[in-house]
């Protein structure tokens, strides 16, 4: 193996790693960031992130939530949340 493929494949892992736990805060931050009536939105966020998609050029899929009303709370519609979720948790995380 050559020393250049060698330094790829090093640089690779490690960008696999930060990004990996970048995620996983992330979705700490998601849920934190969630406001709270019944725990049902903020026990709905889910890393997606495979670890495959990156350098396709595409989005990259980390987190969802699938309770149906969740888009609703991203609005700022909640009192605990009036900045709503995605972004807020995003600008934490990047802070981190």
């Amino acid at each position: 193996m050559a020393k250049s493929d060698k330094t790829i494949k090093q640089l690779q892992a490690e960008i696999d790693t930060d990004l990996s736990k970048f995620i996983k805060r992330y979705v700490v931050e998601l849920k934190a960031t969630t406001p709270i009536r019944t725990g049902r939105a903020r026990n709905g966020w889910v890393n997606t992130w495979d670890g495959k998609k990156l350098g396709n050029g595409g989005k990259i899929n980390v987190a969802k939530n699938n309770v149906p009303y969740i888009g609703v709370l991203d609005t700022g519609s909640s009192k605990q949340a009036p900045r709503g979720i995605v972004q807020p948790a995003l600008k934490q995380t990047r802070k981190k």
